[in-house]
């Protein structure tokens, strides 16, 4: 999450003085689709966490039960 926070402060939301709430909304919303749009940009955020979406089986968890 904050990888994401940090990408969008940089671009979309860099000197950005909406007029209103909905402004920043949008800008918001025009930075997750540039990171989405880049397939490699979400996997590198969730990579420098040193997090994985699909953990491996415990040590001790037998494959055919």
């Amino acid at each position: 999450m904050e990888l994401l926070w940090s990408s969008l402060k940089k671009r979309e939301l860099a000197n950005l003085a909406g007029d209103h709430l909905a402004d920043v909304a949008d800008a918001t919303e025009q930075g997750i689709h540039r990171i989405n749009a880049n397939p490699r940009l979400p996997w590198s955020f969730l990579a420098h966490t040193g997090l994985t979406i699909h953990p491996p089986p415990p040590p001790n968890l037998r494959k055919y039960q």
